[in-house]
């Protein structure tokens, strides 16, 4: 009967270290399935990556509620509970940036490919990667300079994308003589920047468990 209970007692924290670690993959994912999108050679190759990040959305939106509904009836959890669920949002947030950024790629037709949306989307892609690192590290705070340096790399990119994004809107802006391939790059950008944002947000409420917890 007492080990019974303890066992009822014992935290359930590799749960949740899944269910975030497969978050922030899936982010990772999406993002590279969005940079072979961008670069496929066929209308047909390119549907089925945005199929793909569509799908994954789905998976992410899951894997979010799956963290609320788990933390709402553990009896103990890894973090306090409103720090679950900041963490497994901030990183879903990522997630449906992506999945913005895909759409607007996807039904805008653009005449020519910027270079700054490469450039853009391989930013995405490490700090997806950065992301994931720091989030996997989450399970042991033996980890935190790890995650710190994680955190740090993925800040300094963000501000490369910064600069990338306002170069490339200035440069649009002034060569780009059709109001409505001018719209569609604004979106487009916008949308990847806002993403590496959404990442950037994420290291906010990762350094704040590592401080709360070590």
């Amino acid at each position: 009967m007492a080990s019974a209970l303890l066992n009822f007692f014992v935290p359930k924290n590799q749960l949740f270290f899944d269910l975030f670690n497969q978050s922030s993959l899936n982010n990772l994912q999406m993002s590279k399935l969005l940079y072979q999108a961008v670069c496929s050679d066929t209308p047909h190759d390119e549907k089925l990556y945005f199929n793909q990040i569509g799908r994954l959305k789905i998976t992410g939106n899951d894997l979010k509620h799956q963290v609320y509904v788990a933390s709402s009836r553990a009896l103990v959890s890894p973090f306090e509970r409103d720090d679950m669920y900041a963490l497994a949002s901030a990183i879903n947030r990522v997630c449906d940036s992506v999945h913005v950024s895909a759409r607007r790629i996807s039904l805008y037709k653009l005449e020519y490919l910027a270079p700054a949306i490469k450039e853009l989307l391989g930013i995405i892609i490490e700090t997806s990667a950065e992301l994931n690192n720091s989030v996997n590290a989450l399970s042991n705070m033996d980890n935190a300079s790890a995650i710190a340096d994680s955190c740090n790399n993925i800040k300094q990119l963000e501000n490369d994308a910064d600069q990338i994004y306002n170069k490339a809107l200035s440069s649009i802006m002034v060569n780009e003589t059709s109001s409505i391939e001018l719209i569609k790059y604004t979106e487009i950008l916008a949308a990847l920047e806002k993403t590496t944002d959404k990442c950037e947000d994420a290291t906010e409420v990762i350094e704040s468990i590592v401080v709360k917890n070590t």
